[in-house]
Formats: C-alpha cells, sequence, structure tokens
C-alpha cells in the first residue's frame, strides 16, 4: 500500500539544501533541537511542534499510520529533509481511493473529495505556449512518470500536488524564527531560500496548471468541464489551499526584506533583486538564482479575464 501511495503522489521535490537556525534566551527556543542535533523522530516532532502545526498534524498521523518519516532524511540535517517529509507525507495521508482524495486544508481541516471524470493532464501539454513551459512543465504535465497522480488522476491528481507544495512552503516558512533564534548563518539561510523560492515557483505552476487544465476541459471535454466546476467539495478545497497558500507568498515576501537587518548585524550587506539575492562579508560575495521571471510569466497569464473567470468559478 506504501507503494502505491508513493506513486500516486508527487514525485518531484527539490533536493535543497534547508536552512538553520538562530540561538535566542527564550526557554522553550533552547529546548528545540539546534541544526545539528540527531535526526530522530522526536526531534523532527520537537521543531513541527514548535513552528508548525500543520506539519505536525500531518507527520503525527502518518506515524500512527506505520510510514517511515525518517525516510526523508538523506542530507546530514533535521532541517534538510523536514519539508521534503512533510510534503511527501502530506500525499501519504491524501490517499484514499484512485477515485478519492483527502485535501488537507490546514489547521486540522480535511476536505473528502470524491472525483468526477477526467481526462489525463499529458492530453493538454501542447496547448501550452512554450514560454509558459517552466520548470516543472515536463515532470507533471508532458513526461509524466507512469501512474503519476498528476496525470492519470486530472485535476484532482494537479491539486494534491499543489497542496503537498503548499504544505512545505507553509514548513519552511513557519520555521523563519527557528533560524533566528539559531543564529543561522549565509549557508544556512541560502537553503531556506531555496525552499521558499521553489514554493512561490510551484505556486504559480500548480495554480496556472488546474485553470489550464480547466480551460481545456471546457473547449474539449465539456462533460468533464461541467462534472469538475459542479463538485462542491473539490472547489472548496481549491480555494482554500490556494488562499493558504498565498498568504505564504506574501510571508515570505515579508520574512526576506527583515533577513537583510537580520544579515546586517552579522556584518553582512545584502542586495535583493528579481533575479537574484546576494550577500557579502570580509570580502567574500555569495548569491542565489531567483524564479521570477517565470513566476512573473505565469501570474501574468492568469491575470487574462479566461483564467480570472476560472479561478472564481471555483473560488466562489
Amino acid at each position: 500500500m506504501k507503494r502505491i501511495k508513493h506513486l500516486l503522489a508527487g514525485f518531484l521535490v527539490i533536493l535543497l539544501a534547508i536552512v538553520s537556525p538562530a540561538a535566542s534566551l527564550d526557554t522553550n527556543a533552547s529546548k528545540t533541537p539546534g541544526i545539528n542535533a540527531p535526526i530522530t523522530e522526536q526531534n523532527i516532532l520537537k521543531i513541527l511542534n514548535r513552528y508548525d502545526k500543520d506539519g505536525a498534524y500531518i507527520i503525527k498521523k502518518q506515524l500512527a499510520a506505520g510510514d517511515d518519516i525518517l525516510s526523508w532524511f538523506s542530507n546530514g540535517r533535521i532541517i534538510d529533509g523536514i519539508s521534503i517529509a512533510v510534503h511527501e507525507e502530506t500525499h501519504a495521508y491524501s490517499i484514499c481511493s484512485m477515485n478519492e482524495t483527502r485535501y488537507f486544508a490546514g489547521r486540522k481541516r480535511t476536505i473528502p473529495v470524491r472525483h468526477t471524470q477526467v481526462f489525463q493532464t499529458k492530453k493538454m501539454a501542447s496547448s501550452i505556449p512554450k514560454k509558459l513551459r517552466t520548470f516543472r512543465y515536463n515532470t507533471y504535465v508532458a513526461k509524466p512518470i507512469p501512474n503519476l497522480a498528476s496525470n492519470v488522476q486530472g485535476i484532482y491528481g494537479l491539486l494534491n500536488e499543489f497542496m503537498a507544495y503548499r504544505m512545505s512552503m507553509n514548513n519552511t516558512v513557519c520555521l523563519y524564527p527557528y533560524y533566528e533564534e539559531k543564529n543561522a548563518d549565509w549557508d544556512e539561510w541560502r537553503v531556506y531560500i531555496n525552499f521558499c523560492e521553489n514554493g512561490r515557483l510551484a505556486y504559480a505552476e500548480f495554480k496556472y496548471y488546474i485553470l489550464h487544465y480547466l480551460s481545456y476541459a471546457k473547449q474539449h471535454y465539456p462533460q468533464v468541464y461541467r462534472g469538475i466546476v459542479a463538485n462542491k467539495p473539490f472547489c472548496r478545497a481549491y480555494r482554500e489551499i490556494e488562499k493558504e497558500y498565498e498568504k505564504q507568498n506574501t510571508r515570505y515576501s515579508k520574512d526576506l526584506k527583515k533577513m537583510q537587518s537580520v544579515f546586517a548585524k552579522k556584518g553582512y550587506w545584502m542586495n535583493i533583486s528579481d533575479e537574484s539575492i546576494v550577500a557579502g562579508k570580509n570580502g567574500k560575495m555569495m548569491g542565489i538564482g531567483r524564479f521570477t521571471k517565470d513566476y512573473k510569466k505565469l501570474v501574468k497569464e492568469m491575470k487574462k479575464m479566461k483564467y480570472v473567470k476560472l479561478h472564481r468559478k471555483l473560488a466562489g
């Protein structure tokens, strides 16, 4: 059953290195496992219980179901795997059957959704303009592996991925104070930024894939289209997941600005632009490229009236 879960579950998680936290006089913070703490279920839950209640909820459920959450931790530190574990175990939590998904919307809210008729997502691949074929296009739309949920379950699988990336983005932004309290340096913060940048792009990609799927269905599979828009639990799941994900993107933007003052106190200078985030200290300069160009292209596309109307159709 576990093998089936992970076949159906989202398959691509960006294996970046996550960030490390900052030391604090706060008693609770001092009890929280540090950057180099042993990778154990207990230490993972201590971090999640303090900073990410949604992630803690999912991990506890899947531990109770017998999942080996430590299998997602292979790069040396808890922070290197915690977002990946939350992402993948959210997929595992969501699976009821090939025809039903439990969408987790946060704050212990789960929305069971029966699937209506779908077509395979790859059928719409050629209709996506080349300029919009961004990072995840081949993996989730054009050239999916066999049995990938985002393909065989159509729009329901795409929302499943949207949900899982929402959870991994939520986990990362929730850990911002952990990085501060554990006195993270550039080598740790850069991975936090990488995860957030990937999470922000995934928001635009999967929202676009969902809306484009609906647009394609309306034109080529009207019966499929009618079934989806009439599926009220699905519409509610989309509305709640999208709203929470958008909030996390906003929170990341604000935290990125706060990070400049954090780095200034450490003696760094920091420059944030659409193309990159660069920091320097003692004559050394470090930088991270961003996905802003692709993100903005997708956001601009979704401002077209046909997509605005389809979003309203789902979100109400």
